[in-house]
């Protein structure tokens, strides 16, 4: 299960940290994703990202994705989508078994146009071959030029469940709101929406792991300039390795 509950930490998933003594590097993790849209003039967005683990249970990950977009830019180099940072805080355990877990997150996230500062709680359950979890996440643009700052909330929950000790099946479901009333409502033209994860993880052994799924995305607004009314859902496959 190791590789899976990694992937779990960082998905999203996912702030510049300083070492101390207490929290010296244990493991490296490389994860490269791809995924393909459904909607008609279809992104075709990588991803590369790396999460240094420390002894402690902290983290600290960097990711970096692109993207293509058919009938706009089909070849070349992709171009650039997001920069993600994140630090995960050692969790607190407790329970009688120490099962339950609470921990912090501090993180970023860089477009061309829009800076966004990320603050998130997470509390998890590990059980016998299954857990559950749920992630609270405060998100606030520090920098908006499209459109004016905002305010946003991210509600997660995780749901996994171990099959065998290959494979592991997970299932995460994300609510994403607006926290004021004067920001502008999501591609969507509403002030909520719900997406969908299902994911499954193959353990090749205990350094390397496939995985892949489906996200299904909300309906973009009918009055938006590119396909209006489509879902942009998308097919998910991705290798991790651990140093």
């Amino acid at each position: 299960m190791f590789s899976y509950i990694r992937y779990l930490s960082f998905i999203g998933l996912t702030v510049a940290a300083t070492q101390t003594s207490t929290a010296l590097a244990a493991d490296t993790i490389l994860v490269t994703k791809l995924e393909r849209t459904t909607n008609t003039h279809s992104l075709t967005l990588p991803k590369v990202s790396l999460t240094r683990v420390f002894d402690d249970g902290s983290s600290f990950l960097f990711e970096k994705s692109w993207y293509w977009q058919e009938g706009f830019n089909d070849s070349g180099w992709p171009s650039h989508d997001e920069a993600y940072i994140n630090y995960a805080l050692p969790s607190f355990k407790f329970g009688d078994a120490e099962n339950w877990s609470l921990a912090p997150q501090i993180g970023a996230k860089f477009r061309s146009n829009v800076t966004r500062a990320l603050l998130a709680m997470k509390v998890n359950y590990a059980g016998d071959g299954w857990n559950l979890g749920a992630r609270y996440r405060y998100e606030q643009d520090t920098q908006n030029d499209v459109t004016e700052k905002s305010t946003a909330g991210r509600i997660d929950i995780y749901a996994s469940y171990a099959l065998n000790d290959t494979w592991t099946l997970l299932y995460n479901p994300h609510y994403h709101f607006k926290q004021e009333d004067d920001s502008p409502d999501y591609s969507t033209g509403d002030r909520a929406y719900l997406e969908q994860e299902f994911i499954a993880f193959y353990n090749i052994d205990s350094d390397n792991m496939l995985f892949g799924g489906y996200i299904m995305r909300a309906k973009n607004a009918e009055d938006m300039a590119v396909d209006p009314g489509q879902r942009y859902s998308s097919i998910l496959f991705g290798y991790q390795h651990k140093f």
